[in-house]
C-alpha cells in the first residue's frame, strides 16, 4: 500500500519543486521507502522551462 507522503512527494517531483537529496532525507526520515524512493525518481520529470 502506497502512502499519502509517496503520490504527494511523485507529484512534487514531477514538477521539479524537489530533488534527489530530499527525497534521501525522507527515507531517513521514515516517511518512504527505498522502494518508493526508486519509484519516484523512475518517474519522468516536467521540461525544465
Amino acid at each position: 500500500m502506497r502512502s499519502n507522503m509517496f503520490g504527494f512527494l511523485c507529484c512534487m517531483w514531477v514538477m521539479r519543486k524537489i530533488n534527489e537529496p530530499y527525497l534521501d532525507r525522507m527515507v531517513i526520515k521514515g516517511r518512504i521507502t527505498q522502494e518508493e524512493e526508486d519509484m519516484i525518481l523512475a518517474t519522468p520529470q516536467l521540461p525544465e522551462k
